[in-house]
């Protein structure tokens, strides 16, 4: 992971040099510093954080300030995209106490490199995404039984599916942490945007095809108007159903600007 880590006092170059040489060997780490505190700190000077961030956001995997979040937020707010997309932005304050995830939370890694943080030097992580938030809570790893059966309009974004499926499974308060994989039909394997969500958020995506489906045996919602377009009933509920195995439906079809969800949950 390409690291960039933005300074602006002799206290905050003092928690980069701690922080660069904790990170040595697991990512490539370069340290940056306002130019009347760079003196002989060996980290490179600048002289506009807005410059600099412009500069680092389309190039870093991963932003960290060391100051307020204010900084931070005015610097990258002119430069976002996307979520899936944007580097992961993570704030620490200058007397190392907090580390906070600030943009790209989950699926850029924030979250992840948050905790990672705030491990190394004994900070608090705050991370306030639902689905990685909730999972702490619950225990992310033993908590990840659920399988999210989808279906799409096809040349939906990655951006678009992400918002309706995240939407839907909050509003029956399922976190998209506890996820382990993602079912859909053969028709979809090229669907960019239904890719890159399962890539963004690293879910396996399985494919099925229709006589598959058709064949999983359970009570599913069925529209004739999806048989005709893809040669069975219901894809979100059968796809998950057939994906998770002995278990049961938690979430039935449920459906929001193009896209269908369902989802099941493992014995």
């Amino acid at each position: 992971m390409k690291i960039a880590i933005i300074a602006f006092s002799a206290c905050g170059a003092a928690l980069m040099g701690r922080l660069s040489s904790l990170m040595e060997g697991e990512h490539a780490v370069r340290g940056y510093i306002t130019a009347r505190h760079a003196g002989e700190t060996g980290y490179t000077p600048f002289s506009s954080v807005y410059a600099l961030a412009e500069q680092l956001f389309g190039d870093a995997d991963a932003l960290v300030f060391i100051g307020a979040c204010g900084i931070a937020v005015r610097s990258v707010a002119p430069l976002i995209r996307s979520k899936l997309s944007d580097p992961a932005v993570v704030v620490c304050d200058e007397t190392g106490q907090f580390a906070i995830s600030l943009l790209s939370g989950h699926a850029g890694g924030a979250n992840r490199l948050t905790a990672q943080i705030a491990a190394m030097i004994g900070a608090t992580p705050v991370i306030t995404t639902a689905s990685d938030s909730h999972a702490i809570l619950g225990g992310s790893e033993q908590s990840r039984s659920l399988v999210l059966g989808i279906g799409c309009r096809r040349g939906l974004s990655a951006e678009s599916i992400e918002r309706s499926a995240t939407i839907m499974l909050w509003d029956d308060q399922i976190p998209l942490a506890r996820v382990s994989e993602v079912a859909t039909i053969d028709l979809k394997q090229n669907e960019e945007g239904l890719l890159g969500f399962a890539a963004a958020h690293q879910l396996p995506l399985r494919f099925y095809p229709a006589a598959e489906l058709a064949a999983v045996q359970g009570d599913f919602s069925s529209s004739e108007r999806v048989y005709q377009a893809v040669g069975v009933d219901n894809v979100c509920e059968r796809a998950a159903a057939l994906c998770g195995g002995k278990g049961k439906l938690i979430l039935r079809k449920t459906a929001k600007d193009g896209v269908t969800v369902a989802v099941f949950e493992k014995e």
